[in-house]
């Protein structure tokens, strides 16, 4: 059971490094999940950061396992990258990221991180003495270029993005039509302008993904402790006091209306408005940062042109 535990927690800590490396590895071609359709640039580096970065994680962590003498904690070491699969699949389901996900793409990961890893184990981990490299033949810096030519070469490959283009309309699909049934009253009362209420529509699916459920769980049990004013509920709003998802989404409607009434009050001959400035004052209004804008205002468009598309609203009256 301990062995369990350690492995276990491994393969935690291994979630988070492979997350952590993702997340400043952008410039190389790292491809995130998100909710737009982006070109996968470096096909060849997302494949070696998702399968064998758990590799090298698992030759690091089992030496220094070794070396601190903790043996038979590395007893079946493979374990710790499955624990790392399952916690990762379980992840993206709770989150309700399962739509987004290639499913063939991830079960060829995890095939192909579970097979190396086993015979890594076998070959290299479960003998201690076997860890150090072997640079006794000119072999090993042979192999070492190919495999880095080959690398560029899979790197320089491109891919059809219709599949990728399916799932992020098919999850944006679901996730409107789940937040329209539950908040559909409320957010049309209180918009009244359908460009408005796909900028609403944005912002709730958005700050959803980020914080997806059982992060605002977590939030809400942190506010209970310590009580400080943080975002809470499922649009992210500042508050002082607990809040359901119900009351967040009103707060957060509401802060985006007055910031569109604002906007609209300041129109005047000299100063004319444009739908897209105001688009930008409503969204920077409810939270600053040039990706969060760009971000929240394409989900927009996709919105509306998707759902709204018939409708003959628009975010800033045209003069007479």
């Amino acid at each position: 059971m301990c062995i369990f535990l350690v492995q276990f927690l491994f393969g935690i800590g291994l979630f988070f490094t492979v997350n952590l490396i993702g997340k400043h590895s952008y410039s190389l071609g790292y491809m995130e999940m998100s909710l737009f359709v982006r070109k996968e640039e470096a096909p060849a580096f997302n494949v070696l950061i998702r399968v064998f970065i758990p590799i090298v994680y698992l030759i690091i962590t089992s030496s220094i396992l070794y070396y601190l003498n903790f043996d038979r904690f590395v007893q079946d070491f493979y374990w710790v990258n499955i624990h790392y699969i399952v916690f990762r699949l379980i992840f993206n389901l709770v989150t309700n990221r399962g739509a987004l996900l290639n499913w063939k793409r991830q079960v060829f990961y995890w095939t192909s991180t579970s097979l190396l890893s086993y015979l890594v184990y076998e070959k290299l981990i479960k003998v201690r003495t076997n860890l150090l490299p072997d640079f006794t033949s000119i072999a090993n810096e042979i192999w070492f270029i190919i495999l880095i030519f080959l690398y560029q070469i899979a790197n320089n490959l491109t891919f059809s993005q219709e599949a990728t283009v399916q799932r992020k309309e098919t999850y944006l699909k679901r996730r409107y039509i789940y937040f329209k049934s539950t908040y559909d009253n409320l957010i049309t009362e209180l918009t009244k302008n359908h460009i408005l209420e796909s900028i609403v529509y944005a912002v709730l699916i958005y700050e959803d993904f980020n914080r997806p459920k059982i992060v605002r769980i977590i939030e809400n049990i942190s506010f209970r402790i310590c009580g400080k004013s943080k975002t809470l509920g499922v649009m992210q709003v500042r508050t002082e006091k607990l809040l359901s998802d119900l009351e967040s989404v009103e707060l957060g409607t509401q802060k985006i209306v007055a910031a569109y009434n604002s906007y609209i009050s300041n129109i005047t001959n000299e100063n004319p408005g444009y739908e897209w400035e105001a688009k930008n004052n409503i969204i920077n209004d409810y939270n600053v940062g040039s990706r969060y804008c760009n971000e929240v205002n394409e989900l927009a468009d996709l919105i509306k042109n998707q759902f709204y598309d018939d409708s003959l609203d628009e975010l800033v009256p045209k003069n007479e």
